[in-house]
């Protein structure tokens, strides 16, 4: 909870109020921040005993020789490393490893999912967010080969909270409110609650705080619904700080005396400190100071106990406050000079910084301008060099030598009595004091327009990044519109003709029963399967090309010896090819190897047949062979048909341009077939061209990496296995 900034302007002592007046300052007098209890500091405070965890893990391997199943062994090393991954890192990661190759070794996918969960979060306390990242990417991969949901969401939930860390708010919030819709479906509690008080601390981080309160309410609600006592302290002091920023502090008051009666079921003397501390500042914020200062000393008896410099100085600072409020000035004093010496000791710069302000402010009331003055000067020169060693050190050398000034002029007014020369001497001082100010004024303008200047610069950066994605999606949705105009063209048309021809064939064959004229029936049917064939073909490509649009049409590389693949291809068109006389060639003796999925390298072989048939004249000729590289295979298949002009080429694979050319028995083309064949092509690590003369032929030659080539195998092998 963040306390209110109060500010009083001192009018009993005329000099200070005229140097503060000519320089515009509002002086500072307290502003303090009290640091929150979040379930995981509690749970990182208790440390267990370490013998006993070395006796675990020295009984680790022990206990793995006696476990005969694989898959058992991996559920006893990913249960141990779950629970140890905190305190025992270093065996963590060792056995999370372990975990992996047994994984491996049985298949097991889920097993090797959640060891590289514990990797992840091993990775993520030592904040090393980039690395956690990637091992929790690697897990999703594992789950999603298993189709485990719930490994899935529970990775979800882990990478959004090291999201939320990284302060990366918007793919946190998509991690989190995934994984939180299917707990909420499969009834997941202890992860529901995770992700509603996860959704909510980040929704706080963006000040949203209606937005917190409202997934905190939900997480209170299922602790109260399963009467978890133990975790509701946690719910409590969730929402009790959302309600303390909104300055709701009579509601926010209700739920940190909760906490007080759950602490009576369960002590924790951290908690009941943190807890006697926030009612303490509570009250200090309604001004019922007694109280304030009752639950204030409670704390801080505790904390000194507890041992933590830190947590005592912010209590102690709490307390200087109510004094100052109550323009006990001595008190306040003394306190805020304790918790400047712990700032001190603890080298917390940050503490120290406010306890010069509260200082300064302290003795402005207490009409001390020399004791002003220093604190004054040191809270500007901490403000200003904070972690910064060198300026640190000129904090010291400026300190000592105003001490040194100070002792000299306390020297010289005792030996001068004179009120001319002390006036002139106060002059002086008032002089100084001004310049000094208007320096301190000049140089943090400078820093303020400088920083200024760097957040619209990066702002319009901003704005220029946003433009060019703005204007990649337009361009991405333009392709869209153009690639559904044409596949529409392509359904309205190409596939209603053919199955016009059906029907009317069908309607002749009736008529040719009827009429008895039987030697017209085998020439119908021919002529109904062929546009039967054509249907077929235009279908086979529209599917295939709208699941690898959609990108459900797997790619899974295989070895492939490519003889056999083509002669059975070959076969297949060997009746169209006798119908129109055309002779088919395969120009292949060797067996080849070469790595592809086989079903997208049947589709383009396949496609680049049919193609040539149609537009080969009866008694051309059809010949398919290969050139061999060292990585790659090149498979061309020249035809002696009637060619593709320039202008033909340029497009011949876009879409977009692509138009529908009649074969020469009239054969229905439409162009799908050789987009899909250069989109299987290039998706398999090769490449498609074609070269072609009008009246004498074309060639279309495409590469596909050979099987020889075992690092580009283990490679694509390794990134298959990971989106599957």
């Amino acid at each position: 909870m963040n306390d209110k900034i109060r500010s009083e302007h001192t009018s009993h002592f005329c000099f200070l109020s005229f140097i503060f007046f000519t320089l515009n300052w509002s002086i500072v007098l307290t502003e303090f921040h009290m640091r929150k209890l979040s379930l995981l500091s509690i749970f990182f405070l208790f440390t267990t005993n370490p013998l006993l965890f070395s006796q675990k893990l020295y009984s680790v391997d022990k206990k793995l020789d006696s476990i005969s199943d694989i898959n058992l062994k991996i559920e006893f090393l990913n249960e141990w490393t779950g629970k140890n991954y905190r305190k025992l890192p270093v065996e963590a990661l060792h056995y999370a490893k372990k975990t992996i190759e047994y994984a491996k070794e049985s298949e097991n996918y889920s097993g090797a999912g959640n060891a590289l969960i514990r990797i992840a979060l091993v990775h993520f306390r030592k904040e090393e967010y980039t690395q956690s990242i990637s091992f929790f990417n690697k897990a999703l991969d594992k789950f999603a080969i298993s189709e485990d949901s719930v490994g899935i969401n529970n990775t979800y939930l882990n990478r959004g909270i090291v999201y939320r860390n990284m302060n990366k708010y918007n793919l946190a919030i998509v991690d989190l409110f995934t994984c939180m819709e299917y707990f909420e479906k499969n009834n997941n509690t202890f992860e529901l609650i995770s992700s509603y008080n996860s959704i909510g601390l980040i929704y706080k981080n963006l000040k949203k705080y209606s937005k917190a309160l409202e997934y905190y309410y939900k997480a209170e609600k299922i602790y109260k619904e399963g009467n978890q006592i133990s975790f509701m302290y946690t719910s409590n002091t969730n929402i009790a700080n959302i309600l303390s920023i909104q300055n709701n502090f009579q509601e926010a008051l209700n739920y940190y005396k909760k906490n007080l009666e759950i602490l009576k079921e369960k002590p924790n003397k951290y908690q009941l400190a943190q807890t006697y501390h926030n009612i303490g500042s509570c009250f200090m914020e309604m001004e019922q100071d007694s109280m304030a200062l009752e639950y204030l000393n409670q704390s801080l008896l505790l904390k000194k106990e507890i041992g933590n410099k830190n947590l005592i100085i912010s209590t102690i600072n709490s307390l200087a406050h109510v004094f100052y409020a109550q323009n006990n000035y001595q008190k306040a004093l003394e306190y805020r000079k304790k918790a400047l010496a712990l700032a001190i000791e603890t080298k917390n710069i940050e503490y120290q910084k406010d306890c010069n302000r509260e200082l300064f402010a302290i003795f402005a009331q207490l009409h001390q301008p020399d004791s002003a003055i220093h604190y004054i000067l040191n809270y500007e020169l901490l403000k200003d060099s904070i972690f910064n060693h060198e300026n640190l050190k000129q904090i010291a050398e400026i300190q000592e030598k105003y001490e040194s000034e100070k002792k000299e002029t306390q020297i010289t007014l005792l030996e001068k009595e004179n009120k001319s020369k002390m006036w002139q001497r106060n002059s002086l001082i008032v002089l100084l004091i001004l310049l000094l100010g208007y320096a301190i004024f000049i140089v943090r303008s400078y820093y303020r327009n400088k920083k200024t200047h760097r957040l619209l610069q990066l702002q319009n950066e901003r704005i220029q990044w946003h433009k060019t994605l703005l204007d990649q999606k337009n361009e991405a949705l333009s392709d869209s519109n153009k690639t559904k105009n044409r596949l529409f063209q392509i359904i309205s048309h190409d596939l209603r003709s053919p199955l016009a021809s059906v029907y009317n064939i069908a309607q002749l064959i009736k008529i040719f029963i009827q009429q008895r004229k039987y030697q017209l029936l085998e020439e119908s049917c021919h002529d109904m399967e062929e546009s039967i064939n054509n249907v077929l073909s235009l279908t086979d490509n529209l599917l295939s090309w709208s699941l690898n649009q959609s990108g459900k049409l797997p790619y899974k590389p295989a070895i492939i010896s490519l003889k056999p693949l083509l002669e059975n291809n070959l076969r297949t068109y060997s009746s169209v090819a006798k119908q129109k006389n055309i002779h088919l060639q395969l120009l292949l003796e060797e067996t080849v190897m070469v790595f592809a999925d086989r079903q997208m390298l049947d589709t383009v072989i396949r496609n680049l047949i049919n193609n040539s048939l149609k537009f080969t004249k009866p008694g051309g000729v059809i010949a398919i062979g290969l050139n061999q590289s060292d990585n790659f295979v090149e498979l061309w298949i020249k035809d002696s048909g009637i060619g593709i002009s320039e202008d033909q080429i340029a497009h011949l694979f876009e879409i977009d341009h692509s138009q529908s050319y009649n074969g020469t028995n009239g054969e229905k083309g439409n162009g799908l077939g050789l987009l899909l064949c250069k989109q299987f092509i290039e998706q398999n690590k090769g490449e498609i061209r074609v070269e072609s003369t009008l009246n004498l032929g074309t060639t279309f030659r495409i590469t596909i990496p050979v099987a020889e080539n075992t690092n580009e195998i283990s490679t694509i092998l390794s990134s298959n296995a990971n989106v599957n």
